[in-house]
């Protein structure tokens, strides 16, 4: 297929959206870790404290000076994890634990599909229009799944950085291409 106007808009496309999927990947992928030390935080305590209560026990037997207020400190963690063990299944943790990894790994296969198709614009393939509505289809259902995750403006900013860096392409606002993910005053690519 010869080089059109047509191609050069479809490839142009495809490199907004890889930098998009990838930013949008960052962002879940960023949210899978907070959930994931979250309940790695809760099954720790959970567990800790009835082992140190055991262990104090078997070890020293009940008759220990200090039981009594052992156990008085592990009722209070343990009221403490009950409520952050609440907390976690009203507000769905574990599902949102699943869903970031989902979504951080699609769109990064997105990113990748579309860099792939975008890098195509000097030689383009023959089926390019139709290989690119498949993945633009794929791609225009996952933003519409993540949009209803209620992605915040840090958020955005931050995906839209890394994506940025990502890709050695320069900031809109600061005129910068990010060398690091640490937050700037830019209000475009920094402010998280």
């Amino acid at each position: 297929m010869d080089r059109t106007p047509e191609t050069d808009r479809i490839c142009s496309d495809c490199w907004a959206r890889a930098l998009f999927a990838y930013g949008t990947a960052t962002i879940f992928l960023k949210r899978s870790r907070k959930y994931k030390r979250l309940l790695q935080w809760l099954g720790f305590v959970g567990i800790i404290v009835p082992l140190v209560i055991g262990g104090a026990v078997l070890g020293f037997g009940l008759q220990a000076s200090y039981l009594p207020a052992l156990i008085t400190v592990a009722a209070a963690l343990g009221l403490l994890q009950l409520g952050f063990s609440a907390w976690s299944i009203v507000f769905s943790w574990s599902d949102n634990l699943a869903y970031s990894l989902e979504s951080a790994a699609e769109n990064f296969t997105l990113s990748d599909g579309f860099k792939e198709m975008g890098s195509q614009a000097l030689n383009p393939p023959a089926d390019l229009e139709i290989r690119f509505a498949g993945i633009k289809a794929k791609d225009e259902a996952r933003r519409a799944a993540d949009a209803k995750n209620g992605v915040t403006e840090k958020e955005l900013r931050f995906g839209h950085r890394a994506g940025l860096r990502q890709f050695g392409r320069e900031c809109a606002g600061c005129k910068e291409v990010p060398q690091s993910m640490d937050s700037t005053d830019c209000a475009i690519c920094g402010r998280f």
